[in-house]
């Protein structure tokens, strides 16, 4: 065996080299919020040239909406003595955008911020409504509409709900990471749901099958989804039902009443209960502005007195279930801010709260080993202390960290 040779050149290790210093940690900073007040007012009380606050304006215009500026936005102006040397906005704690140069020629970049996923349950007792019973949790309303879409088949949450009835969810939670801890952004997807009512006890279960189509179903596999929603509102008022001899409030007379009125806001989005094609799409007589639907098995749906049609609804164009097809209004024959919902199959007019509609296609043979043992995995969830899950990053952090400018 050769011995090695003593004073062989042995190679030098490289030192890593030392990261470049962030220049605008040594900065001074001037710091202000939205509000009643100009921004232009704002920065040139703070020591900005109106064309230095002109160019801040027009390079953050195409991605950020001054009209829409809230006072929880914030901005921060760097000074390196007297020259005001780079400019932040704060939009929110994922939308930061980072303007350097000011002195020079301006370069805007946005901010990468890590943001991370943490599979939560929430609990909830009805009392007066959804909203209410989630009026703990950050974006409640959003929160409540994601819960109502996964049981959109099986529950009305305007007349369904009852006082005392239960709910509990595992919702992915997305967060980043501040000065003073952890700060909430939004919601992911439910992953698993229970509704306990007064009359029925519901679940639901996000999965995804060996096709990867993902879908909710029940514990035993059948699929949640239906070939027509409930209802073309997430929240619904029903104020006047099918009737065939409706004393009509504008004609003052009586005649057949081919559909259900929901009483909501005006500009509250309009559904497509079913998939299907647009064959009618504009100004219809006494329905105001209305659009009609054309789906599978002869069935066409009605929707009414519009306020507005929604972008890229027109006659010819396919929609989705769910997708958003018009906004609430008070056009045509009609006294207040309503939607009126008709359905005709096989030609006729009947009563779309009457009609019962098979489910989708269950969880296929194949996979309902796999499907069981998430059922399993997503109830031990559910049963747990609230917290379980493992956290998970879905972003890089890729910009200079400057946690002191994140909002509080």
């Amino acid at each position: 065996m050769p011995e090695a040779s003593v004073g062989a050149d042995v190679p030098e290790v490289q030192a890593e080299p030392e990261p470049e210093p962030d220049p605008r940690a040594a900065l001074a900073w001037k710091k202000g919020r939205f509000g009643r007040e100009l921004i232009y007012n704002q920065l040139m009380r703070a020591g900005l040239s109106s064309t230095d606050i002109h160019r801040i304006i027009d390079l953050l215009t195409p991605v950020y909406d001054f009209r829409k500026s809230h006072p929880d936005h914030q901005w921060e102006l760097g000074f390196d003595g007297e020259t005001a040397k780079a400019f932040t906005l704060i939009a929110s704690p994922t939308e930061i955008f980072d303007i350097d140069q000011l002195d020079g020629e301006p370069v805007l970049a946005r901010r990468e911020i890590e943001q991370f996923v943490r599979n939560e349950v929430v609990r909830g007792q009805i009392d007066v409504s959804l909203f209410g019973a989630l009026a703990h949790q950050p974006q409640n309303a959003l929160l409540a509409s994601k819960l109502a879409r996964v049981f959109a088949w099986d529950i009305d949450f305007y007349k369904d709900p009852r006082k005392g009835d239960r709910f509990e969810m595992l919702v992915e939670m997305k967060y980043v990471k501040g000065d003073d801890g952890e700060i909430f952004t939004e919601y992911g997807e439910v992953l698993a749901a229970r509704y306990f009512g007064a009359f029925d006890t519901y679940d639901a279960f996000a999965y995804e099958t060996s096709d990867g189509e993902i879908s909710y179903y029940n514990a035993q596999g059948k699929s949640l989804v239906r070939e027509v929603l409930r209802s073309p509102l997430k929240f619904q008022n029903v104020t006047s039902r099918f009737n065939r001899n409706r004393f009509h409030p504008v004609l003052k007379r009586r005649r057949p009443h081919n559909g259900i009125d929901y009483g909501a806001p005006r500009n509250t989005p309009v559904m497509a209960v079913a998939s299907g094609r647009v064959v009618r799409a504009g100004r219809y007589g006494g329905a105001g502005i209305a659009v009609e639907l054309k789906h599978r098995n002869k069935i066409l749906t009605q929707y009414f007195h519009l306020n507005k049609i929604a972008s890229g609804v027109r006659v010819g164009s396919r929609v989705k279930q769910g997708q958003v097809i018009g906004y609430v209004g008070k056009t045509g024959l009609a006294t207040g801010y309503h939607l009126h919902y008709g359905m005709k199959i096989n030609g006729r007019y009947v009563d779309p709260l009457g009609q019962k509609f098979p489910p989708s296609t269950p969880v296929p043979k194949s996979d309902r080993d796999a499907f069981l043992a998430h059922v399993s995995t997503m109830l031990t969830a559910l049963d747990g202390d609230g917290r379980r899950g493992v956290s998970r990053s879905i972003a890089t952090l890729t910009a200079p960290e400057r946690q002191e400018h994140v909002a509080d």
